[in-house]
């Protein structure tokens, strides 16, 4: 059976997976390491902000900072995330070219997060179920269906990255809500209408305390059944830490960090227009668009959000639209071309949004 490397670690706060997480694309990328499934614990809390997120917006930065609480930004798609010491989140990279491996990260959701949730469910005798695009839920005394962790996917040309985590633990809500300012839209296909309401945590539904021990067990027994392979204890490599201390530099910037916020524009001109819309896509991102108009033309563009898309690096699909729609007219149709172009390149994608939607957004945004 096919053997992949395990690493249990306990070293890094959430935040401080970003470079961790890149390190191993790259040494995956470069064929220098086995394919690989990382579980990691926190010792404190801190805070993720996905690629496409603008922290400004996503999150209350002012809060913590005075908190003391360590933000990040990673290369993946989705939504901020809170990563205290009742979570834990498991990686794999894995080469591209592994047979095992779906076309897309939208394949990659399906079939990894339902042996997830069957895995979960048959472990602590719980209800548990994927939810397209990228969530796992478990079923609550109340009949109600809650998130219980969030999920990420990242292709690149020669490696994947898939992440999985799981709210073992009871987490400070009101704490939650003051550093996460999750718009309203996002819960529209929901039944929860608010964080409070959309998440739980494990042990509340098991009714019992949980080590993160079972957590660990439990992840190396789905994700060796999911992939069929063998877990095999192993050690970073000399190439992956000297890869992690590489990448610490350009992951911990404030250039980084602040890449989606609308302070990359500098001053806007006065006579420029600008106007936003934002919207959830049913089972799939929400999404903020802002245009900036200056005579009936794209002056500059900005979207964000919990999306989910690759690449990512060196540019996503996202950035090149960005700047394929800079200086054009506003047109629908124009702007449904050019985004279909980029989408129809090779192993380019927007999980669950089409050139279609994307366009008319973008045009009810910029004629509002």
């Amino acid at each position: 059976m096919e053997k992949w490397r395990f690493i249990d670690v306990d070293w890094l706060t959430y935040a401080e997976t970003a470079s961790y997480r890149q390190a191993l694309m790259k040494a995956k990328s470069e064929s220098l390491i086995p394919d690989t499934m990382s579980f990691c614990t926190f010792k404190k809390p801190s805070v993720i902000v996905p690629y496409f997120s603008d922290p400004e917006k996503e999150i209350n930065l002012g809060f913590c900072r005075e908190r003391g609480i360590h933000t990040g930004r990673v290369v993946l798609g989705g939504g901020p995330v809170f990563g205290g010491t009742g979570y834990i989140i498991v990686f794999l990279h894995i080469a591209r070219n592994n047979p095992k491996v779906p076309p897309n990260s939208e394949k990659m959701f399906e079939k990894v997060l339902t042996g997830v949730a069957t895995g979960i469910s048959e472990f602590f005798n719980v209800e548990c179920r994927f939810r397209p695009i990228n969530d796992v839920e478990i079923k609550c005394e109340d009949s109600m269906w809650r998130k219980i962790g969030p999920s990420g996917c990242l292709y690149q040309e020669k490696a994947v990255q898939m992440t999985s985590g799981v709210q073992v633990k009871e987490n400070d809500i009101n704490l939650i809500e003051s550093i996460i300012a999750a718009p309203k839209e996002k819960f529209l296909d929901k039944q929860a209408k608010n964080i409070k309401e959309r998440i739980t945590y494990l042990e509340k539904v098991v009714g019992r305390n949980i080590d993160l021990e079972e957590l660990k067990k439990c992840y190396i027994s789905l994700i060796e059944k999911i992939f069929k392979v063998t877990l095999v204890p192993g050690e970073l490599t000399e190439n992956e830490k000297r890869y992690i201390k590489e990448m610490e530099k350009e992951y911990t910037s404030d250039e980084f960090f602040m890449e989606r916020s609308e302070r990359r524009f500098g001053t806007i001109p006065s006579d420029v227009i600008r106007k936003t819309v934002q919207f959830k896509v049913s089972d799939g991102p929400f999404i903020r668009i802002i245009t900036y108009i200056k005579n009936d033309r794209i002056w500059n563009i900005l979207i964000s959000g919990t999306i989910h898309a690759s690449p990512l690096r060196p540019k996503s699909p996202i950035h090149e639209i960005e700047e394929a729609l800079k200086g054009q007219p506003i047109d629908e149709k124009l702007f449904e071309l050019k985004i279909e172009e980029i989408l129809n390149r090779p192993n380019f994608d927007i999980a669950k949004t089409s050139p279609e939607l994307l366009a008319i957004k973008i045009y009810e945004c910029a004629t509002q």
